[in-house]
């Protein structure tokens, strides 16, 4: 018998479990995102969050489980894999654009290279990409030359070039200064106002309340509790949770 994943998910996280020598990181998640769904993954560091998000992009390798991505079976490696990594769009705390080409370039060069489109019609598509993110004036520029929260809105743009189904987040805002923060959060707010698909791991409780479909709150390597965003903060479930957001509220 083949599993497969449950009708109107885009993705689906069925009984996936990894170690890291001793630890336990991901133990036995279980984890359904609908198409046009934003859900907002948060808990303390060292939750399993940040592996939960590089496992569906198949960054990570995990050693029990299934993941599918739009129905399909996210393979193990090969051309196969790449085509579905296509569909998933990934944005990280560093911003990881290419140093040595500009703004523009670093947009248009998966288009061009993975999906085959014309340099044309790519840096036509990229400049309203650019637009979007507001950072438009910025294509002929070098990264270097980009504050930090301009670049991560150019890798924001870069990855929704791909014309991906979900795009997941990997506290995209944690390495930028706090006047940056919200610039970034913003653009983000607005991909999901459009119902993009967005898996989000952040420590930005704002943006959750403010964004999210859904909060699912980690803690050692496992989903403990998940809700509207609105029943979560009023009125967590878990002791693990209520310590949490009580840490989180004296600072």
């Amino acid at each position: 018998m083949t599993s497969e994943a449950p009708s109107g998910s885009l993705v689906s996280v069925q009984s996936v479990n990894k170690h890291y020598g001793q630890l336990h990181v991901l133990q036995d998640i279980n984890l359904d995102v609908r198409k046009g769904e934003v859900v907002v993954v948060i808990g303390p560091s060292g939750s399993g969050k940040s592996t939960l998000c590089r496992a569906i992009n198949r960054l990570e390798t995990i050693e029990s489980g299934e993941i599918f991505i739009d129905g399909r079976k996210l393979p193990e490696e090969g051309s196969e894999l790449a085509r579905l990594r296509a569909d998933v769009g990934m944005v990280f705390q560093s911003f990881n654009l290419f140093a040595h080409k500009t703004i523009l370039e670093n947009v248009t060069l998966g288009p061009i290279k993975v999906k085959g489109v014309d340099k044309k019609t790519a840096e036509k598509d990229a400049m309203a990409l650019l637009e979007r993110v507001g950072v438009s004036q910025q294509a002929p520029k070098l990264p270097a030359q980009l504050s930090g929260g301009q670049q991560q809105r150019v890798a924001i743009a870069r990855a929704l070039a791909m014309k991906p189904k979900v795009m997941l987040f990997d506290e995209p805002t944690s390495a930028l200064d706090p006047e940056m923060i919200n610039e970034v959060l913003d653009v983000m707010v607005e991909l999901a106002r459009d119902g993009m698909t967005m898996i989000v791991v952040t420590h930005e409780m704002g943006f959750a309340r403010k964004a999210a479909d859904r909060v699912v709150f980690m803690a050692d390597g496992q989903i403990v509790e998940q809700a509207s965003p609105e029943a979560f903060f009023t009125n967590p479930q878990s002791s693990r949770a209520k310590d949490f957001l009580s840490k989180l509220l004296t600072h």
